[in-house]
């Protein structure tokens, strides 16, 4: 089974995969590539109930790539990634870079465009020493938002994705500061242009969600994955609705960002198309690594595309960690394997603490990685679909006939005056 190893990233990454990457579809931009222009408010769709943010690294864009997509089930596909220079260019030597201007993503553009849903450029920069580099650099930063507006404006798209992980709390004023900046620009050239922030789900990452909307982020993106990983001791989900050991979780970090007074309406949280295996001693639901078989047989990160259950894995559901799982036996090395992994069931239920906690939307990381997987897509269109309008019942108006006037009495007639009685004749006088 191929697999993609995870390092341990305290920030937990988005970018998480990027050693084990490949590149492709990433040729130059061709003169006669069509004119690509961001959206205007018109063009914006507005069919789902909540936002659904999908990253599509550049690892996985192909000529087939725009063509996979489910449009009408996203608000916003975010290419992933661009980088920078020390003096805050765009590293155009970056193979992000080179797939941002190839026709892969021009094909994607166009389409998602054409779907009414944004296009984001993730802007991504990893390790405390260099972004407090960049952060700390006036002169970096002008250079690189100049840069990346223009990228922008050459490409069409419709905002930026602000990816800067491990950033140490007392730079965090200066990430306020180059995001306000950033947003500014972005809004110049385009007035619905937004600039949304990625952040981990511990409380450094509260509070650089804090930093990021008191600079005026649009979104602030919570990257909910990584709970556990290859060093952990227990074994689980990746992105556990809660944590049947107590520990840290998805329904955890949004208590700690509604402690913190954020904004939860202007919070996407996002979850993985990956999950996390581990060699164990048994095939029980939370048995613990068996880490003296790491050398043969170590804990790894796996796409849920890559995933196989074959025949007489023993497999199920984690209703706590809202998790699926499947456990197989290495009878060379005799240990057992188990993965836990977000199934659309999972998924399902943590799209529902999403909406019960009133955020704005979820986040996918990955696009291709359950390559496609129908029923994943389904679950997005069971959340966030709006129910049908209900079907108009035609009643046939009664037919009015309006009553006939009366005719009106007629006046009855005076009557005469009766003549005078004529005066009686004089008697005669007797003599």
């Amino acid at each position: 089974m191929k697999t993609i190893r995870l390092p341990f990233l305290a920030g937990l990454a988005l970018a998480v995969l990027l050693p084990f990457a490949s590149v492709g579809g990433a040729d130059a931009a061709s003169a006669k590539a069509p004119v690509l222009r961001p959206l205007t408010t018109k063009q914006v769709a507005h069919r789902l109930t909540g936002e659904v943010y999908g990253f599509l690294p550049y690892w996985l864009e192909t000529k087939q790539t725009a063509g996979t997509l489910r449009y009408d089930l996203l608000t916003t596909v975010s290419l992933f990634d661009i980088g920078l220079t020390a003096n805050g260019s765009v590293d155009h030597g970056w193979p992000g870079y080179k797939a941002l201007v190839g026709s892969a993503s021009t094909a994607v553009i166009t389409a998602a465009h054409a779907a009414g849903d944004r296009v984001d450029v993730t802007l991504a920069s990893f390790g405390y020493g260099d972004n407090r580099a960049f952060l700390r650099n006036k002169t970096a930063q002008r250079r690189a938002i100049k840069q990346v507006v223009a990228l922008m404006a050459a490409r069409g798209l419709d905002g930026v994705t602000v990816d800067f992980e491990s950033v140490y709390l007392r730079d965090l004023p200066d990430l306020s500061r180059f995001v306000d900046a950033l947003g500014r620009a972005v809004r110049a050239h385009n007035r619905i242009g937004r600039v949304t922030v990625a952040v981990g789900a511990s409380q450094a990452g509260a509070a650089m969600a804090a930093a990021a909307l008191a600079g005026h982020a649009d979104r602030v993106l919570i990257m909910g994955y990584d709970y556990r990983s290859s060093r952990s001791t227990t074994t689980g989900s990746t992105d556990p609705l809660v944590r049947s050991d107590g520990g840290l979780s998805l329904t955890w970090t949004l208590n700690l960002f509604k402690a913190g007074k954020l904004p939860m309406n202007k919070i996407i949280l996002a979850l993985p198309y990956y999950g996390m295996s581990w060699p164990t001693k048994s095939a029980k639901l939370g048995s613990a690594p068996a880490k003296a078989a790491y050398g043969k047989a170590p804990a790894y990160a796996i796409r849920f595309s890559k995933i196989a259950v074959p025949r007489g894995a023993r497999r199920g559901y984690d209703p706590i960690e809202a998790t699926a799982w499947v456990a197989t036996y290495d009878s060379h090395l005799r240990v057992w394997r188990v993965t836990y992994y977000d199934n659309a069931q999972s998924l399902t239920a943590k799209y529902a603490l999403a909406r019960r906690s009133g955020l704005a939307g979820v986040g996918l990381w990955a696009l291709g990685y359950d390559a496609g997987s129908a029923a994943n897509w389904q679950a997005l269109a069971k959340t966030f679909t709006p129910p049908p309008p209900p079907k108009q019942i035609k009643v046939s108006k009664p037919i009015h006939h309006p009553k006939p006037k009366p005719k009106p009495k007629p006046k009855p007639k005076p009557k005469p005056k009766p003549k005078p009685a004529p005066p009686p004749e004089p008697r005669p006088i007797a003599t």
